[in-house]
C-alpha cells in the first residue's frame, strides 16, 4: 500500500486494510519489483543523442550507408552541416568490420560525418570530417588513443579513444537540447521500469556546458523526472537529496573490448599487435583519487581489461593506506579480472559495478568477447556467480548498450557461461538494492518495504517462471529471445508514489 510518496504497508490483500476510495491495482500473474536502478549509464548524453542518426539496428555497412543517406536527405541538411550518429556494432554488421571513410564518402562527400560505435570508445569519420578536424597522415596518436591508418599511412577515418582530436570541431549540444534530452531519456526510462540512474558521463560529453547544470536546473524547476546520481570528473563533496546527488569521482584507465582499447596483459586474440591502451592520465588519476579520498567522497574507476582492473584495484588500495570504513569505492565494468585481483578487490571491499547486457550482446559463441579474447580467456569474463558467492556488492547497469534493465536481468540469468549464471532473484537484487547500496541509499529505496520511497514497477510477466530462461543456446533461439526481451515495455512504473508510465 502506498500513501503519499512512501510505501505504507506490504502484505497480502487479505491481511491489509484497504482504505475507502483507494486506487487498487491488480497485478495478478505479473511480477512486482522495486523501481529498477541503472547504476552505470550516460543518461545526459544519451538523451540529447536520441535526435541523432540511430544505427543500433543496422545489420551491414550497406545498411549504415543507406540510413546515413536517408538521414541527410530527409532532414534536408545543407552542405557542410555536421551529421552525428551512434550505435553501430561491427559484431552485428554482415561484413564483421569497422566502417571507414571510404565507405562514408560514397554517400556523404559534402557533409562532415562522425559515427560513434555502440561502446562510445570508437568513431568513424568521413574525409571531410577528417579534413575539418585537421587529422592527416602526419597526425600522431594522441595519449591513450589510436588513429587507424591504411597501407599508405593515410587515416582510414577510424579513431579509437581519440575523442579529444575531434571534440572542439563537432558542434556541441545547446543547453536547451540537454534539458530536453533529460526529459526524453526519463520518459523512455519510465517505460522500461528505471526509476533511478547513475550518470557516468565524461566531461566532454556535454562539451561547453557543465554536465551537472542541466540536472541541477531540472531538479530546481521540478522537471527532472528521474532520480539521478551524477558522477563528475573532479573530486567533490557528497551532496544532494533523494532526487539528485553528487559526490562520486569518475576516472578512466582503459577503453573498451569492442574498440580493442581495453588494457590486457596478453595480446588480443584477433590482433596480436595490440594489448589495448591506457586512455587516462596516470599521474592525474593518482592525484585525484587521493583528493577524493581525503574529501570523503566516493570513487568510481572505469576498468575493463585485466591489466586495467589491476591498476584500478591498486589506485584504491593506495588511497586506503589511510583507512576509511565503509568507503563503497567502485570499479566500473570489472569485465575481465584476474583471480588475484578478484581476491584483492574482495579484501578491500570494492564494489563491482557491472553491465550484464554486455554478455547478452557479445558473450555468445562467435561473439565479440570470444573474438577479442579467444574461447578459453572468454570463460573468465563477467564472472557474476563467483563474485556474488564471494560476497561482493554487484550493482547492475547498462552503459546504454542497450538501456534496458529487464534485458540486463535476462542476460545475467542466461549468461553464456553456465558457471557465471545467477538466479532471477539475484539479478533483480543487483538491479535494485545493490544499486541503492552503491550510493548509500539502501535505507530509502531498492526494495519493497514499508517506509521506503514508493518506486515500484509492475512487469508484464512472471519472470520467475522457466519461460524467462533459455532452454538452449542455439543461435536462432538466442536471437529470438533477445529480440523479444528488447521489445518489452513494463506494464506500470510508479515513481515517488505517482504512476509515471502505464502500458
Amino acid at each position: 500500500m502506498i500513501r503519499g510518496n512512501k510505501i505504507a504497508a506490504v502484505g497480502k490483500r487479505s491481511a491489509t486494510k484497504i482504505p475507502a476510495g483507494a486506487h487498487v491495482i491488480d497485478a495478478s500473474g505479473r511480477t512486482v519489483v522495486p523501481g529498477l536502478i541503472d547504476s552505470h549509464t550516460h543518461f545526459l548524453s544519451w538523451g540529447y543523442r536520441l535526435g541523432h542518426l540511430q544505427l543500433s539496428e543496422a545489420d551491414s555497412i550497406k545498411d549504415v550507408l543507406a540510413r546515413l543517406k536517408h538521414y541527410i536527405e530527409f532532414r534536408g541538411l545543407p552542405e557542410g552541416k555536421w551529421v552525428q550518429g551512434r550505435g553501430w556494432d561491427d559484431q552485428y554488421l554482415r561484413e564483421r568490420r569497422y566502417p571507414n571513410k571510404y565507405d562514408l564518402d560514397k554517400v556523404s562527400p559534402d557533409n562532415p560525418v562522425v559515427l560513434t560505435r555502440v561502446c562510445g570508445h570508437m568513431m568513424v569519420l568521413n574525409s571531410l570530417a577528417l579534413e575539418l578536424c585537421n587529422i592527416t597522415k602526419d597526425t600522431p596518436n594522441p595519449r591513450g588513443g589510436v588513429i587507424d591508418k591504411d597501407d599508405q599511412n593515410d587515416p582510414t577515418g577510424v579513431l579509437r579513444d581519440a575523442r579529444g582530436l575531434v571534440s572542439e570541431y563537432i558542434p556541441p549540444p545547446t543547453y536547451e537540447e540537454l534539458r530536453q534530452g533529460i526529459r526524453d531519456a526519463a520518459s523512455l526510462a519510465h517505460s522500461l521500469g528505471a526509476t533511478t540512474i547513475h550518470d557516468a558521463s565524461r566531461p566532454d560529453e556535454a562539451t561547453v556546458h557543465n554536465s551537472t547544470q542541466p540536472y541541477v536546473d531540472a531538479h530546481r524547476e521540478g522537471d527532472l523526472g528521474i532520480r539521478a546520481h551524477v558522477m563528475t570528473w573532479y573530486p567533490r563533496d557528497w551532496s544532494g537529496d533523494e532526487w539528485l546527488s553528487f559526490g562520486t569521482l569518475k576516472i578512466g584507465i582503459d577503453g573498451s573490448m569492442g574498440a580493442q582499447t581495453a588494457l590486457l596483459y596478453d595480446p588480443y586474440a584477433n590482433d596480436s599487435s595490440t594489448r589495448g591502451v591506457y586512455v587516462g592520465d596516470q599521474e592525474r588519476n593518482k592525484r585525484v583519487v587521493q583528493e577524493a579520498h581525503g574529501m570523503g567522497g566516493q570513487i568510481a574507476i572505469h576498468a575493463i581489461g585485466d591489466r586495467a582492473v589491476n591498476e584500478a584495484v591498486s589506485r584504491i588500495e593506495e588511497a586506503l593506506a589511510v583507512p576509511r570504513e565503509d568507503h563503497r569505492y567502485r570499479i566500473e565494468h570489472f569485465e575481465y579480472p584476474t583471480d588475484e585481483d578478484i581476491m584483492r578487490a574482495r579484501r578491500l571491499g570494492i564494489v563491482a559495478s557491472m553491465q550484464p547486457n554486455f554478455v547478452g550482446e557479445w558473450a555468445w559463441p562467435g561473439g565479440m568477447y570470444e573474438t577479442r579474447l579467444g574461447k578459453e580467456r572468454n570463460r573468465r569474463s563477467n564472472p557474476y556467480r563467483r563474485l556474488l558467492d564471494l560476497g561482493f556488492h554487484v550493482p547492475f547497469g547498462s552503459d546504454g548498450m542497450p538501456f534496458h534493465p529487464l534485458y540486463g536481468i535476462w542476460s545475467a540469468v542466461n549468461h553464456p557461461n553456465p558457471d557465471s549464471r545467477i538466479t532471477v532473484e539475484e539479478a533483480v537484487r543487483c538491479y535494485t538494492l545493490e544499486g541503492a547500496y552503491a550510493t548509500r541509499e539502501e535505507g530509502i529505496k531498492g526494495s519493497v518495504e514499508a517506509g521506503k520511497l514508493a518506486d515500484i514497477v509492475v512487469l508484464p510477466m512472471d519472470i520467475t517462471e522457466p519461460e524467462f530462461k533459455l532452454k538452449a543456446t542455439d543461435a536462432e533461439v538466442v536471437e529470438a529471445a533477445k529480440k523479444r526481451l528488447k521489445a518489452y515495455k513494463v506494464d506500470m512504473t510508479i515513481l515517488n508514489g505517482d504512476i509515471v508510465y502505464k502500458a
